[in-house]
C-alpha cells in the first residue's frame, strides 16, 4: 500500500510541476516547496490524505505563504521529471522533504536539474546510487529504502 501511496503522490507532483509558469524560478519554487508545510502533509500519509486532493488544492495552499518569482522556468516536461525524482528521495530515504532541503540545500536541487540529459533515461535505483555517491546519505539514514521501481 505505501508504494500506491507514493506512486500517486509521485504522479500529481510530477503533473503540478508541469503546470507551473514558464516564467516561474522553478528551482526556487520547488525548494521552498520542499521545505513547506504543505509538502510535509502530502508526504505524511497520516496527516493528510493527499491523494484524495487534486494539485490545485496543495498549489493554492502552498503559495498562500509563498509568492513564485520570475527566473528560469525550464520545459515542461523537465520540470516533471525533476518533480519525481526529487520526490523518489523522499521515497527511498523515507525522510521528509523539509530535512532533506535543510541537509542538501539550494545546491542540490540545482545539481539534480542540471543532470537532466543524463538522468532522465536511467532507473530510479541507478539514479539513487549517483545521488548517494554525490551527496551521500542523509542523517539517520544507513541505506536507501528500495522500494520505488518505476
Amino acid at each position: 500500500m505505501r508504494f500506491e501511496y507514493d506512486y500517486m503522490v509521485t504522479a500529481k507532483l510530477a503533473e503540478w510541476a508541469k503546470r507551473i509558469p514558464d516564467d516561474c524560478d522553478f528551482l526556487d519554487y520547488w525548494f521552498n516547496f520542499f521545505l513547506s508545510d504543505v509538502k510535509c502533509g502530502i508526504d505524511d500519509k497520516g496527516v493528510d490524505n493527499s491523494t484524495s486532493f487534486w494539485l490545485t488544492r496543495w498549489r493554492e495552499d502552498f503559495e498562500e505563504n509563498y509568492t513564485p518569482i520570475n527566473g528560469e522556468g525550464f520545459y515542461d516536461y523537465e520540470r516533471a521529471w525533476f518533480a519525481m525524482y526529487a520526490q523518489y528521495l523522499v521515497c527511498e530515504f523515507q525522510t521528509p522533504s523539509k530535512m532533506l532541503a535543510q541537509h542538501y540545500g539550494f545546491g542540490m536541487f540545482k545539481w539534480l536539474m542540471e543532470r537532466y540529459t543524463g538522468f532522465h533515461t536511467i532507473g530510479t535505483n541507478l539514479f539513487i546510487d549517483y545521488f548517494v555517491d554525490e551527496w551521500g546519505l542523509p542523517p539517520n539514514v544507513a541505506q536507501p529504502a528500495r522500494i520505488v521501481n518505476l
